[in-house]
């Protein structure tokens, strides 16, 4: 295979490369040897004077001179420089075109100025155009077609004019420098290959530096994240347990006050309070559980086309309880368009920012509503409260940020500082941004824009519907559980709403029961999990009933298997609010709700 179909097996590009570094080399070997042969050009010329035709002589070193001149100006403007692609193109044509030109030459020499009479002169000819065929090979083999031209058209038809020569031993010695040119033709084909080999592995080589340097950078980026994600984790933890420790704290002290109680007032006053920390404690939960999901690719996002004026409504029915608490007013402006996004994420992020405008609009008027920009919906959540100055509006996204509490209503409670780096990640993941607009004493704008409007011919019934309406009472609920400090607390909640409980720790207890509704934990046993449990009952004549999976448990992996079997899963800790409104609708699914 030769040295050019070699190239022309490798990637475009990197041939094209090779190529130009042939010519950057080609014309780097500097302007010292085409001065050489301009002297040796002119040398000749002088000693074949007397046995030539003199115009002949004067006209052939002039030509010869002026061709090895032009390479000369090629040499002297692009040596020593980086050539690009195309410029290295034109000018392995031009140093073609002069190498073409300097062997044409030569080939006259050993045609028009051979001083067949005078022996001497001949073998100074030969000597002199051999000399310069070997050095065209030393100095131009890596443009194998530069080469070519230099050496073929000026040695071969010295030899062949040698053969028809009266010189002694004519034949033999014209088919010896037509042998020589071969020689000279294949050592080129061998040095250019070798040559190309080089600048292939130098090529290589300058690839896997790039890569490893590329690499490198991206360690270094990739360590310098993970230090900063270990920085941040440090805080996050510290955060989070200071966090936990302060409702916790607030539960001990009052549970210790609550026997000393005076009477029924300060009774249901200290009861108030903890229900309070209570309901701080689980706040924080949600927002740690939706951070982990977060960090860890746990969101799933599942889009449908959906009114949002449902979620909309959802969200004020879901606070509307909490903004009369605050005396604050929840308006809406609705739309009439479909938008096809996910919409409990949409929901999970209207209700923090619902929840942080309420918690600063004490007294105040909090809108939510949609609006049209530029082909997308956007939804809007608009307070009254006292603003947000310009240099903390970037800040209040990163996770645990929290404006002074000057700014917060007397009776509202601390935020926890995560609700809207939660907004905003989750809008990330959506497709959306979260935009905020605030002049202190004016109240604040919060934006989730981005949402693309659909056809409302497609909408799909995606919202959950309001919980079933209904009581729980005379309800058979069995509760499975590993702990029996949950069961006796669960059995106390259930019994308290009037319904009739069985409780166990061993899942074998479930073979012979009869329930309406199974509350069962996920971590029964090492050897044993909830859905097990489901697995098992499901192979039974009468199926498995109605179920609610309960669990600490916030991997993807169990969420997508409680969905794929429609299980509802609670996380703890959980709300009794939440565990009846499941109790509700599992009632409601197996049509015993009474």
């Amino acid at each position: 295979m030769t040295a050019e179909a070699q190239i022309t097996d490798l990637a475009e590009g990197d041939a094209e490369r090779l190529r130009t570094r042939a010519t950057q080399m080609l014309v780097g070997v500097g302007i010292f040897p085409a001065v050489m042969h301009i002297a040796v050009v002119n040398l000749l010329a002088v000693v074949l004077w007397p046995a030539t035709n003199h115009i002949t002589t004067g006209i052939w070193a002039a030509g010869l001179s002026t061709c090895v001149l032009f390479q000369v100006t090629l040499i002297w403007r692009n040596g020593g420089r980086t050539l690009a692609i195309k410029e290295a193109q034109t000018l392995q044509k031009r140093f073609d075109g002069a190498a073409l030109c300097v062997g044409f030459f030569w080939g006259m020499a050993g045609v028009a100025l051979f001083p067949e009479h005078e022996p001497g002169r001949v073998l100074f000819l030969v000597f002199v155009m051999g000399g310069m065929s070997m050095g065209a090979v030393s100095t131009q083999h890596v443009s194998l077609r530069t080469c070519l031209f230099s050496i073929v058209p000026g040695m071969a038809p010295l030899g062949v004019r040698y053969m028809f020569s009266d010189l002694p031993f004519n034949i033999a010695s014209g088919i010896l420098l037509l042998v020589y040119a071969a020689v000279l033709v294949n050592m080129a084909v061998r040095l250019h290959r070798f040559a190309h080999r080089a600048f292939a592995l130098q090529l290589e080589q300058e690839r896997l530096l790039d890569r490893l340097s590329t690499q490198a950078i991206a360690l270094n980026e990739a360590r310098s994240d993970a230090e900063q994600a270990n920085a941040a984790k440090s805080r996050f933890l510290a955060q989070a347990s200071h966090d936990l420790r302060q409702p916790l704290h607030a539960i001990s002290l009052f549970v210790e006050s609550l026997p000393e109680a005076r009477d029924s007032s300060e009774h249901e006053n200290i009861m108030n309070r903890v229900r309070q920390s209570l309901d701080v404690l689980t706040k924080l939960f949600d927002s740690l559980l939706d951070v982990t999901m977060l960090d860890t690719g746990g969101i799933e996002v599942r889009r449908s086309v959906f009114l949002p004026r449902d979620v909309i409504d959802e969200v004020r029915r879901d606070f509307s309880l909490v903004a009369e608490a605050s005396n604050v007013e929840i308006c809406v402006v609705y739309s009439d368009l479909a938008v096809k996004s996910d919409p409990v994420l949409l929901r999970r992020m209207l209700q923090n920012l619902v929840s942080n405008a309420i918690r600063h609009t004490e007294g105040g008027r909090v809108l939510v509503g949609c609006r049209r920009q530029a082909g997308k919906l956007s939804i809007e959540v608009t307070d009254t409260g006292p603003g947000i100055d310009a240099r903390d509006q970037e800040r209040i996204f990163a996770e645990f940020t929290r404006l002074d509490s000057a700014r917060m209503g007397l009776t509202a409670q601390p935020g926890l500082g995560l609700g809207l780096s939660i907004v905003k990640r989750i809008a990330e993941e959506l497709g959306l941004h979260v935009k905020i607009t605030s002049r202190l004493g004016h109240g604040s704008t919060f934006r989730i824009g981005g949402l693309d409007i659909a056809d409302s011919k497609g909408l799909d019934k995606v919202i959950a519907s309001p919980l079933a309406q209904g009581v729980v009472n005379d309800a058979c609920v069995f509760v499975l559980d590993d702990d029996p400090e949950t069961l006796t607390a669960t059995q106390m909640l259930l019994e308290r709403w009037g319904c009739r409980v069985q409780v166990s720790q061993d899942w074998h207890d479930l073979i012979d029961a009869s329930m309406d509704v199974l509350i069962c934990d996920f971590e029964i046993s090492p050897e044993k999990t909830g859905l097990d449990v489901i697995k098992d009952m499901v192979a039974r004549p009468s199926g498995a009933p109605p179920t609610i999976m309960i669990s600490g448990n916030t991997s993807a992996e169990l969420r997508r298997e409680t969905a794929a079997r429609s299980i509802p899963l609670l996380h703890k800790p959980i709300r009794p609010a939440q565990l009846r409104s499941a109790l509700l609708n599992a009632l409601a699914a197996s049509g015993k709700s009474t």
